[in-house]
């Protein structure tokens, strides 16, 4: 698109729907219905809320019923173990349980608490079994007491609960067997067992009702829960035709445009003129800042970065990229390149063969070495090589790339003169860091004092070994 284009775009000729118009209705509609869904969303977490509390309560009822037979069928545990064992430590168990412990109590306790006027024939059911509870627990000291006076225990020291219960006459005047047999008798005999079966029957009728009750309050819940979803659905259905509506708007005017934007300025091309009225007018005013900025942005972007002269990556990209590895762990060859008697072409040949010369090395520098490796010009006459992955196992590939740059220098074509190039060479292990300058400027200084048109490593100088 030319200038031309873009500056008539812009003068009023642009047609097109305006995003905020529609956006506005869209706004409003969408408010509406979502106002009127909030308040079906509350509702219907109410009514969850409300359930979910409900099934805990019930929940709870059932765990406090199971505790309060478990702890009735603990007593019964420790009376008969220690009937049958003479153990004291069983009674002591059992009066704990009865006295500290109290799961029957705190059981009946938190089923009136949670239960309260929900289910009141649990609750009574739970209250029955706990007065039956309490009638074995006679039977249970009574025998405790009898198999005590057979065991010999010092009545003052055992719990003040069998102490203290009277034995009759004839009770007392039991031989120890007997006293065993008698008490065996009271805990393991018809009468026992019928009431701990009246026991169990009634635990299980208080978790059948609560079972049923519970069951009828979730049905109910379910239904109202049910009704408010069937709202919720209107509502929701209606936000899904206003979403549907809104997105074939947005990607009719919005999405569509910007999709050809994006690989518009991917492939750095003027943006078309297309979308809403706002899409529009930014794109014709994009085309025209685009228009007489690229050039610009070129030009200081090739000053920034390369050298004028060679095009190469001048000393500032060179001070870049030392920074950039200095925390590298890669390995690395980095040369020192000096043109050899520079200054005598100058001052020979002029200035532009001088020039020329820097230009014919940076080509052979660039159509040498890597495509990832980083050809720069860093001074007047000298130019340095950065290469990754490279370790002293690669001398005889850099050697090659020397040799061969020389041997085009040294064999020029037309009048051009004759001229090579020194250049040092040092590895590193650990990334770019100053100590790896000083030993490729050494180097390069050996190549310089002993012939120049060639190359050192660094590791095969005396003084490298020495170290």
């Amino acid at each position: 698109m030319s200038k031309e284009t873009a500056t008539k775009n812009k003068s009023g000729t642009l047609r097109g729907f305006r995003i905020r118009t529609i956006s506005l209705w869209l706004v409003g509609a969408t408010l509406l219905v979502s106002i009127l869904m909030g308040i079906g969303i509350v509702r219907v977490w109410n009514k969850h809320q409300k359930l979910a509390v409900m099934t805990k309560e019930y929940i709870l009822a059932q765990e406090e019923a199971k505790n309060l037979l478990l702890g009735s069928n603990y007593l019964t545990d420790q009376v008969r173990l220690y009937a049958v064992t003479g153990d004291y430590s069983y009674a002591k168990a059992y009066f704990t349980e009865a006295e500290e412990t109290r799961r029957r109590d705190r059981a009946l306790d938190s089923l009136e608490e949670n239960l309260h006027e929900k289910d009141s024939e649990a609750i009574e059911l739970s209250r029955q079994a706990l007065e039956l509870s309490n009638e074995l627990m006679d039977h249970e000291i009574h025998a405790m007491k009898l198999v005590a006076l057979a065991a010999g225990e010092d009545m003052e020291e055992i719990a003040p609960g069998i102490s203290a219960y009277p034995l009759s006459p004839e009770e007392l005047a039991y031989s120890d067997q007997e006293k065993r047999e008698a008490a065996a008798e009271l805990v393991f005999g018809k009468e026992y067992r019928d009431m701990k079966q009246q026991i169990e029957e009634k635990m299980s009728m208080v978790t059948e009702t609560v079972i049923a009750f519970c069951e009828k309050e979730q049905e109910e819940s379910e239904i109202s829960m049910q009704e408010a979803l069937i709202r919720e659905s209107i509502y929701t259905a209606i936000v899904v035709i206003l979403v549907l509506f809104s997105y074939v708007m947005i990607a009719v005017l919005i999405l569509r445009p910007i999709r050809i934007y994006v690989n518009c300025i991917k492939n750095n091309n003027f943006l078309e003129i297309t979308g809403a009225y706002e899409f529009k007018y930014l794109a014709a005013t994009y085309n025209n800042v685009y228009e007489m900025t690229l050039e610009q942005q070129n030009m200081l972007r090739q000053k920034a970065e390369r050298d004028a002269l060679t095009g190469l990556l001048n000393r500032q990209s060179f001070e870049q990229l030392k920074d950039q590895l200095a925390a590298s762990t890669e390995h690395l060859a980095f040369l020192l390149i000096d043109v050899d008697v520079f200054k005598s072409i100058n001052d020979n040949y002029g200035h532009d063969m001088g020039d020329q010369a820097l230009i014919k090395v940076a080509n052979l520098l660039d159509e040498n070495f890597r495509r990832g490796d980083y050809v720069m010009r860093i001074g007047g006459d000298e130019f340095a090589v950065l290469m990754g992955k490279m370790d002293p196992r690669n001398k005889q590939t850099i050697s090659e790339k020397i040799d061969l740059i020389n041997d085009r220098l040294q064999h020029p074509e037309g009048d051009f003169p004759k001229y090579s190039v020194s250049v040092g060479v040092a590895f590193s292990a650990n990334g770019f860091h100053d100590e790896l300058f000083r030993q490729t400027d050494q180097a390069l200084y050996h190549t310089k004092e002993n012939g120049r048109c060639g190359y050192t490593f660094y590791d095969e100088l005396p003084e490298a070994s020495d170290k």
